[in-house]
């Protein structure tokens, strides 16, 4: 009878300790000519209901970020898609667009890169001694991990694109208008708080740079509810009175 109290409080643990985990949403078609809860940096603005976050100029450097969606939980997956376009191409046309889930605070104007903070995932139109000027890359902290030439379509093509991305405890994946561009697992990946946020820039070489329908959603690490705690109490209460008896 003993054994069976014992199992019958410990039962119950794995599905306690297992609480459902903070889904964080974002869902912004930038209609409304502002968006709430997020920050426009550098040259970026709203307008003609998209997000513009560089015109076609020199030398410039944009950014957006949406703030904390999950109270400061540390996140273990999360997914984003969106439609950008990048058009207006002047000298060749650069340098790109990037979408970062940066670390909490860690937000700003950011490059085709990234911030050098969190996942960070770059559309690159032009050729800094890399791959090509045409690629998809993928960094973690700001150590570059993938980068992936893309044959066709051209970013900067001027045609709206649609991208999803995926995070599950450090495995990413990236498509392209429905197409696995690649997977990948970032090794010593760990759970982190943070927020998204959008990057561009220009250079000598220049385009207007847009994104427009912007989906997200996180997911917390679960955390233990009061009533997992107060099992784990009586848990602990019942081995220590079969440990005495």
């Amino acid at each position: 009878m003993k054994k069976l109290r014992t199992l019958l409080i410990a039962l119950p643990l794995t599905a306690l300790l297992s609480n459902t985990a903070f889904a964080g949403l974002i869902s912004e078609d930038f209609n409304s000519g502002s968006v709430n809860g997020a920050t426009l940096y550098g040259p970026s603005v709203v307008v003609n209901n998209e997000l513009q976050l560089t015109s076609s100029n020199p030398s410039l450097l944009g950014g957006m970020s949406f703030s904390d969606q999950d109270n400061g939980q540390l996140i273990k997956s999360w997914g984003a898609d969106f439609d950008f376009r990048i058009d207006g191409n002047s000298n060749g046309g650069a340098d790109g667009i990037s979408l970062t889930y940066s670390r909490l605070g860690e937000v700003g104007v950011a490059s085709e890169e990234g911030l050098f903070s969190g996942l960070a995932i770059g559309f690159d139109t032009w050729n800094n001694d890399e791959t090509s000027g045409n690629h998809i890359s993928l960094r973690y902290d700001g150590v570059l991990l993938v980068e992936q030439h893309i044959s066709a379509p051209s970013l900067q093509d001027g045609v709206v694109h649609n991208t999803a991305i995926t995070m599950d405890e450090g495995l990413v994946s990236v498509s392209l208008d429905g197409t696995s561009i690649f997977t990948h697992q970032v090794a010593n990946w760990s759970a982190y708080s943070g927020q998204f946020n959008f990057g561009a820039r220009t250079g000598w070489a220049m385009s207007r740079q847009v994104v427009d329908n912007f989906n997200a959603n996180t997911v917390a690490v679960p955390e233990p509810s009061m009533l997992a705690l107060f099992g784990l109490a009586l848990f602990g209460l019942a081995r220590r009175k079969t440990i005495k008896k």
